[in-house]
């Protein structure tokens, strides 16, 4: 069946909303009004990915962010139709799409890094899961311990906790960057800077579901190959107090 006039007509109408410069507006839409509600579009898209990635926003230049912000407008497909997710479909962009386009050549390094670290801060913002409790601290050892459901460990290659007008990395540091995000019981979002042996604690602990404080530590222990496996063990329990204090690390229930 021939496809009715008015769907043709919303088809090019959204076509050239999305990419003007190579879908022409239908010929029954005054230029002049589709590119009212283009602009519109646009910006709503481009303040809401500002608002959500502030450091991308304030390191790029208005042509640079323009025109990323347009390629992302132009050939992503959402798989969401909320609002909400669109930095999620940014990012999914960023990992599958951006590669194609020649203008990616100008993009710094970290970019992708960069936009995970900030939209890591909205994911635990928004994050939703049942009341936790805090665990016994006398009775850690025995206890049976998880991550909250708002916190999640980081690894990036580049400092992007740093990042910022004034400060861009040059080349690839020696190191990565190990980082906790969470959201405190004040409803803050808090990032810590961690290190390779609490990442690998936390990352222990993120699906832990039956084994004690104690098995996992002396697991870590083996893991790491430590010659005294008794700082490996004394270490990490002072690092799981520390986060039970801080709501990072709860009891399972």
């Amino acid at each position: 069946m021939d496809t009715p006039s008015f769907i043709t007509t919303q088809h090019r109408f959204t076509q050239y909303i999305r990419n003007p410069n190579n879908a022409p507006p239908p010929s029954d839409i005054e230029k002049r009004r589709a590119d009212i509600y283009r602009d519109l579009f646009f910006n709503n898209l481009q303040g809401f990915l500002a608002d959500n990635f502030p450091v991308l926003r304030q390191i790029s230049s208005d042509e640079y962010w323009n025109s990323l912000v347009q390629d992302f407008f132009s050939h992503h497909q959402s798989s969401s139709p909320y609002f909400a997710q669109i930095p999620a479909e940014f990012i999914a962009f960023l990992q599958t799409e951006r590669a194609n386009n020649p203008a990616s050549s100008d993009d710094q390094p970290f970019l992708l890094e960069l936009c995970h670290y900030e939209w890591a801060e909205l994911v635990a913002a928004t994050a939703d899961g049942d009341q936790q409790s805090k665990p016994n601290s006398s009775l850690i050892e025995e206890a049976v311990l998880c991550l909250s459901f708002s916190a999640y460990p980081l690894t990036y290659q580049y400092p992007v906790h740093t990042i910022s007008p004034d400060s861009l990395p040059c080349e690839l540091p020696e190191q990565p960057s190990y980082l906790i995000v969470y959201r405190n019981d004040r409803d803050e979002v808090v990032f810590l800077e961690t290190n390779p042996m609490t990442h690998a604690l936390l990352e222990k602990l993120s699906n832990n579901t039956q084994e004690s404080c104690e098995a996992i530590l002396n697991t870590l222990a083996e893991d790491m190959q430590h010659p005294k496996p008794k700082v490996v063990i004394e270490g990490g329990l002072n690092i799981i107090r520390e986060f039970i204090e801080r709501g990072v690390i709860v009891a399972v229930t």
